[in-house]
């Protein structure tokens, strides 16, 4: 990786025209549970751990008409708004990174171990939004490989109008649903809560993808009971089942009342509360195995740019319009670039209308 220092822009035989854009119910899910085994977790200290920001693409699949999501210019309703899915997505990103960067204590606390509060220490970074009009797709409740962008590099959120309150988690990808009863529900009452509240499964989802289990759940969302199957995650400040019910709670599952868990990988109406094991083995488990999908790691030395025709993110240390190349950005639609340095030596048209996005790292 290169220092930050030295990023540049450089521009070489080339024709431009460029136009710079600078800029909580949970149901149930699924997901494969990494069962990521951190030996340290439980010991180390978070404050160890230096800030980390992953790359987020979100997608929204519409029918092949455009209708039934939130569109590039228009609300979940079909309507021409700001109110669109550039604007859902920052909405969804600025409340998740809120949550990460404010984190708060647990509500299920066994009376003989506190568990104390600590920064959570990560973040997340636009890398792209990308909408697909299919109808094979739009009630799939999967993250499709084939739709997908910047494999390796970014993790792809799905976000889908119906199954509300559900979602679920994949390797390096995840489906969030219930956007349009969330976006009626803003309407009716005036309040962005209403859609903010999603942020939490986001980072939910995301935990799945950061190798953390649910705390006393199975990875399809089975409880444990008395008597019965005992499910666990790999740390031992998340209190389990059985004993939350030997220290006194009568029902560790309620909603959102009386003995409710706040915790990311609970199920209830408020998912907030990360544990310091929770934490360690998420910053574990990027160093180890999920490097690549930093804000400013390359797994890519040197791309180059092909023309496209629908919103377009390429990322690797220097990205490339080559000699003899002619890069027209397609009307309305937008190109994100994430590099340290841009080689412009063909020529690039950015229409009025289309947005280039390139922020240099280190800026």
């Amino acid at each position: 990786m290169k220092n930050s220092s030295s990023y540049k822009i450089t521009f070489a035989l080339a024709l431009l025209f460029v136009t710079y854009t600078t800029e909580a119910q949970l149901i149930s899910d699924e997901h494969i549970s990494k069962n990521f085994n951190c030996i340290d977790c439980n010991l180390k200290s978070t404050t160890l751990n230096s800030h980390k920001t992953l790359r987020i693409n979100f997608h929204f699949i519409s029918r092949s008409d455009g209708t039934g999501n939130f569109g590039e210019s228009t609300n979940i309703f079909g309507n021409t708004s700001s109110e669109n899915g550039y604007w859902i997505s920052d909405l969804l990103i600025n409340q998740a990174n809120n949550y990460l960067a404010n984190n708060v204590e647990m509500t299920q606390q066994l009376s003989y171990s506190p568990i104390p509060v600590e920064e959570i220490k990560y973040s997340y970074k636009l890398n792209g939004v990308f909408f697909h009009k299919n109808d094979s797709f739009y009630e799939c409740y999967f993250a499709p490989n084939s739709l997908t962008n910047n494999i390796g590099c970014a993790i792809n959120i799905f976000i889908f109008a119906g199954r509300s309150g559900n979602g679920a988690a994949y390797y390096d990808a995840c489906w969030i649903g219930g956007i349009e009863s969330s976006y009626s529900d803003y309407i009716a009452n005036s309040n962005t809560w209403h859609l903010t509240r999603r942020a939490n499964i986001l980072n939910h989802e995301i935990g799945h993808i950061l190798s953390l289990d649910h705390p006393k759940r199975s990875p399809g969302g089975l409880k444990s009971t008395i008597g019965g199957t005992q499910y666990t995650d790999n740390c031992n400040d998340t209190p389990t089942f059985m004993e939350l019910i030997n220290d006194g709670y009568s029902d560790p599952y309620q909603w959102c009342n009386g003995e409710y868990s706040n915790n990311i990988m609970d199920y209830s109406c408020q998912l907030r509360a990360f544990t310091p094991c929770q934490i360690n083995q998420v910053h574990s488990y990027i160093e180890c195995c999920f490097t690549s999908y930093l804000y400013g790691n390359y797994q890519n030395s040197h791309v180059q740019i092909n023309n496209f025709s629908e919103n377009m993110a390429y990322i690797a240390e220097i990205v490339e319009i080559p000699t003899g190349a002619s890069i027209t950005i397609p009307n309305s639609k937008k190109l994100y670039i994430d590099a340290q340095e841009l080689i412009i030596n063909g020529e690039f048209f950015v229409p009025l209308g289309s947005t280039f996005e390139f922020t240099p790292y280190g800026l």
